[in-house]
């Protein structure tokens, strides 16, 4: 896949809605290093400096939607207590997120507690009831379901095995929402796939896939069989196994198969990474990629994730540069050039400016944007220095040419010019656009190198800001 397949891939999925529905849990993650042994008993001390909260299991799918610029929205079960309270609280900060918070008292939320040593997992404490739902409770929890279903594109079913979707409720979902002309992608725990029959499409690891005691040997001819024979029994469009290392291999009913082999990234942490696949493949496919497509582009997302600490999420820049992005030619008298030329063609040429550190689904909404109001769209690209002395010296996280590839990649990004000063006028001065696009809050009379569109003619056109995106809260994920 090229970068600008990923990239026009990744603009079609903006704004579709997915729904999840699944088990919810809060992740914790409690860090340090260790230097002495207990005196106690032969165990390591680990002396804490950090402790962190992320929503994970079905949260984390919700999560991973919502940056890549999907509206999600969320039906699961949580406790009446702190963690159930927390994960809610976390979810209600992305404005991306709609949270069908199903409260049930007698139960606790689960929590996964893990243990760091030097970024390195230790140990894992888990706290949870695994007993399906009440009778009450399962009734709130599909008439919350159903009042969704209406205004969602796809269906995840996110299955922990912690109660929330039983099989005969999972039967039910499937069935509703096959009925209602769209897909549903399940990620699944139970060994008997019979449960999850009608799915549009099944999402277990190789180790998953191996309990339903079909697969004989270890090739990818006999995953592949063993795939396309359990889709054909159970009424499944197709089975994608993940095989780690191996990458990930589609299996359609039709016996068909497509394998996407692992992209080469050390693997720093693994937490969360199915989440990220079934979250990317299930919004490439509300986004009308076909199912081969989305494989690949669950494959770069997953290898986005791996390489992160934590229960992690992939930016929409991150995974468009997972496909070899070339870099595009930013200096001014390339770009002074082609605009020059554009004027002749008498083309309206647009200016937004920026660090796009980390491309996300604000960035894109606001290019988007802008260039459906002019002809060709130039974007002003902040240096690695100019960066560093605006965000600190921790930033940027991914140099120039890396952003610029990514940028470039966009279909409606005509043009990238670098600079290295701290506010972009003398670049607008060199390719004289004639309006110039700002997000947020600017007032145009604020905005730098508005006099030298107006001289001209032009405007300055401020678009409005899309939900709570930010580079700085991707990089902290």
């Amino acid at each position: 896949m090229n970068a600008s397949f990923a990239a026009d891939a990744l603009v079609k999925l903006q704004d579709k809605s997915v729904l999840v529905i699944g088990d919810v849990m809060l992740d914790r993650f409690i860090d340090g290093s260790v230097s002495r042994i207990s005196p106690e008993a032969p165990v390591p001390v680990l002396e804490k400096s950090r402790e962190t909260e992320m929503p994970g299991g079905a949260a984390n799918v919700a999560t991973n939607l919502a940056s890549l610029g999907c509206e999600a929205r969320l039906v699961a079960v949580t406790g009446a207590d702190a963690q159930g309270h927390r994960i809610a609280g976390l979810l209600g900060a992305n404005m991306a997120i709609d949270f069908h918070q199903v409260i049930d008292p007698d139960r606790p939320t689960t929590t996964k507690t893990r243990f760091r040593a030097d970024g390195q997992q230790v140990l894992r404490f888990d706290e949870e009831v695994t007993d399906p739902i009440s009778a009450p409770i399962r009734q709130q929890l599909i008439d919350t379901f159903s009042a969704a279903l209406n205004q969602a594109d796809l269906v995840i079913i996110s299955d922990y095995a912690k109660g929330c979707v039983p099989p005969d409720l999972i039967a039910e979902i499937t069935t509703a929402t096959r009925a209602a002309g769209k897909m549903v992608v399940v990620d699944p725990k139970l060994t008997d796939f019979s449960a999850y029959a009608g799915a549009s499409l099944l999402t277990p690891n190789l180790s998953e896939f191996r309990k339903t005691g079909t697969l004989e040997g270890d090739t990818l001819e006999n995953i592949a069989a063993a795939a396309s024979g359990l889709a054909t029994s159970h009424g499944m469009d197709a089975i994608l196994v993940t095989l780690s290392a191996r990458g990930m291999l589609l299996a359609r009913a039709d016996g068909s198969w497509h394998h996407a082999p692992a992209q080469a990234r050390e693997v720093f942490d693994v937490s969360g990474a199915g989440d990220t696949v079934i979250a990317m493949l299930a919004a490439a496919l509300a986004g009308g990629v076909e199912m081969e497509q989305a494989v690949t582009l669950a494959n770069m997302a997953a290898s986005v994730v791996v390489g992160k600490s934590g229960t992690a999420i992939a930016s929409p820049g991150e995974i468009i540069l997972m496909a070899g992005t070339p870099t595009p030619p930013t200096d001014w008298d390339h770009c002074a050039s082609i605009c020059e030329d554009w004027r002749k063609s008498n083309e309206k040429i647009g200016f937004a400016n920026g660090c796009f550190d980390l491309l996300h689904p604000g960035h894109i909404h606001l290019l988007q944007q802008a260039a459906g109001q002019c002809d060709r769209l130039v974007v002003g690209l902040n240096s690695d220095d100019s960066v560093r002395r605006l965000k600190g010296e921790s930033r940027p996280t991914q140099p120039a040419e890396r952003r610029a590839a990514a940028l470039q990649a966009l279909p409606f990004v005509d043009a990238v010019a670098v600079f290295g000063e701290d506010t972009p006028l003398e670049l607008v001065t060199a390719i004289q656009p004639d309006y110039i696009f700002k997000g947020g809050d600017y007032r145009p009379e604020d905005v730098i190198g508005r006099e030298v569109v107006t001289a001209r003619g032009g405007d300055v056109i401020i678009i409005s800001t899309l939900g709570s995106h930010s580079s700085t809260s991707l990089i902290g994920s």
